[in-house]
């Protein structure tokens, strides 16, 4: 029998100490024998030290690194660098981690033909009652991801989410790692835009590589009250639509002819509109009315954060210089 490859977990984490804590204990749970857990804080002060040292003691398991200011994309890059492993996985700090996670991550490296990425599958961990308004389309958005209970190649519109994946950390480096102009930060005007994880994911597929789904692969990822009401709801879908504006540019796949794109979100946001105003129209939606009103409102804000990227762009990214070297 073959020994268990080791396996370098990265946790980046800034101002969430109890559920770093709860996370490290769900990883220090783990069934599987041979792993690291690399712990990059991005806290100003690296404070977050002792409180691990105080729950954990000496752990071997446990490496702590301080980035101040990093944001969450370097501080992952910073972790991928440190690694010693060949396996690198991931894991946000409000994610606990099911005991067989890294035994499943690992089985689907020897599975699978040519995997460079490994997504698993994150379920809600909600802190409270579900709200009966949330529409389930819009779960995606609080890092959950449930395809099914088969082991089986990503779909081609989807890519492996940040919160629970893992890849070759070679592969990682060589794509550029996660982007740093994009994920989630303390510490930058723009905190809520993401797709970081996305981005990566779109490199290493188009170098054909193998992008799967584990679902044994499984984290459950908290959604706190605060996530639970109607202004984060609509706040999260505008930075979604700068986000993809972004994550477009980055690629370089935003033409100069940009009145398609305001043509058609503006479409999106009347008939946004219109749906919330009658959201019984037509029996199109089996969920209750207040569900299909947010979802509405989902698609309205949204395009609005989609114009809002069209028509100022970020000043802090680099992406015209990025284009015009490609």
């Amino acid at each position: 029998m073959e020994p268990a490859p080791p396996i370098s977990v990265i946790v980046p984490t800034c101002f969430r100490e109890k559920m770093l804590i709860d996370c490290v204990a769900s990883l220090l749970n783990q069934s599987y024998p041979n792993f690291e857990t690399i712990i990059i804080d991005q806290a100003p002060e690296p404070r977050l030290e002792m409180d691990l040292s105080a729950r954990f003691g000496c752990e071997k398991r446990i490496r702590y690194m301080h980035a101040a200011r990093a944001g969450a994309s370097r501080a992952r890059n910073i972790g991928v660098k440190a690694a010693s492993s060949r396996i690198v996985a991931f894991i946000d700090d409000d994610a606990v981690a099911d005991p067989g996670w890294l035994q499943a991550i690992a089985d689907a490296f020897a599975d699978c033909r040519r995997p460079a990425l490994i997504a698993g599958r994150i379920l809600p961990l909600w802190d409270g009652p579900r709200p009966g308004w949330y529409p389930p389309q819009r779960e995606y958005l609080l890092g959950v991801y449930n395809i099914g209970g088969s082991l089986r190649p990503l779909p081609a519109a989807d890519q492996p989410i940040g919160a629970n994946m893992a890849g070759l950390r070679q592969v990682i480096l060589d794509h550029g790692g996660f982007e740093e102009a994009l994920g989630p930060s303390y510490f930058r005007k723009r905190k809520m835009v993401t797709g970081e994880d996305a981005i990566l994911g779109q490199r290493i597929r188009s170098s054909g590589f193998e992008v799967v789904y584990q679902p044994l692969a499984t984290v459950r990822h908290h959604v706190s009250k605060r996530k639970q009401s109607r202004q984060y709801f609509l706040k999260r879908h505008f930075w979604e639509g700068v986000t993809v504006v972004q994550q477009m540019q980055l690629l370089c796949q935003v033409g100069p002819h940009l009145w398609p794109h305001y043509r058609y979100h503006g479409r999106e946001i009347c008939l946004g509109f219109a749906r919330f105003l009658l959201p019984g129209y037509g029996n199109n939606y089996s969920d209750p009315h207040p569900a299909i009103r947010m979802l509405a409102l989902s698609r309205v804000f949204y395009s609005l954060g989609v114009l809002w990227g069209l028509i100022i762009p970020a000043n802090d990214t680099g992406m015209k210089k990025k284009c015009a070297s490609a």
